[in-house]
C-alpha cells in the first residue's frame, strides 16, 4: 500500500456526500468517479469495487479510459438475470451495508458501517435512483473491458451469486477468478488475509 495513493469515495447519497438533486443512473456515478480522477490529474488508476462499487468499475472500464490500468471486482453487482425479482429486495441485499474503507499501516482493513439500504429506500429521490441502477444489466459491457481484471468471490455469496462471477470470468477477455471457500458476500472480510495477499499480487 505504501506504493499507492488510496482514495475511498463517498458517492452522492452515500456517507457524508449530499443526496443527488436529480435521479441518478449508474453512468452518473461513473461520471462522478471520472470527474474526481480528472480533476485531481490522477494516472495509472486501479479501481477496486465491491458489490455496487463493482458495477461502477465495470461501467468505467467498458469505455477503456487511458488512465485505467487494472480493475478488481469483489463480489460485484451488475448481472441481472431475473427481472421479476422484487427491486427493493435486490437493493436491500446489494446495498445494505454501506462502508467506508480505511487502509492502515499494517495493510489491515477496518470497516465502518455508515448506514443501511433502508435509510435510502425511505428517501423518494434515492428510491428512483436505486431502481434505475438495479434495472441495468451490465453483461453486454463485459467483453468491452480490455484491462486485466481480478474477480474475487465468496463461494457462499447469496447476494451476488457465484454464477455471476462465472459470467464475468467468461465474458471479460482478461479476467482471473479467485473463489474463497466458506466466504460470503463480504469475502474480503471473511478471508481478509487471503484477500490482501491476492490483491497485492494482482497490483504488482
Amino acid at each position: 500500500p505504501d506504493k499507492y495513493n488510496i482514495y475511498a469515495l463517498d458517492f452522492p447519497g452515500f456517507g457524508q456526500s449530499d443526496t443527488p438533486k436529480n435521479n441518478f443512473y449508474l453512468k452518473d456515478y461513473a461520471d462522478t468517479v471520472e470527474s474526481f480522477i480528472k480533476k485531481n490529474n490522477l494516472e495509472n488508476i486501479i479501481i477496486i469495487g465491491h458489490s455496487f462499487g463493482g458495477s461502477i468499475g465495470i461501467k468505467i472500464a467498458a469505455d477503456n479510459p487511458k488512465y485505467l490500468k487494472k480493475l478488481a471486482l469483489v463480489d460485484s453487482a451488475g448481472i441481472r438475470k431475473n427481472s421479476k425479482i422484487n427491486i427493493k429486495k435486490i437493493i436491500a441485499k446489494i446495498l445494505k451495508p454501506i462502508f467506508k474503507l480505511s487502509f492502515l499501516k499494517s495493510t489491515r482493513v477496518k470497516i465502518y458501517q455508515a448506514m443501511g439500504a433502508e435509510d435510502y429506500l425511505a428517501t423518494p429521490q434515492l428510491q428512483k435512483t436505486f431502481v434505475n441502477i438495479v434495472a441495468e444489466d451490465l453483461t453486454v459491457l463485459l467483453p468491452k473491458i480490455k484491462v486485466p481484471v481480478l474477480l474475487v468471490w465468496g463461494e457462499n455469496d447469496k447476494d451476488t451469486p457465484i454464477e455471476h462471477a462465472r459470467v464475468m470470468e467468461r465474458e471479460i477477455p482478461n479476467a482471473k477468478l479467485i473463489i474463497f471457500e466458506g466466504a460470503g458476500h463480504f469475502s474480503f472480510l471473511d478471508k481478509e488475509d487471503e484477500f490482501i495477499n491476492n490483491l497485492q499480487k494482482f497490483l504488482e
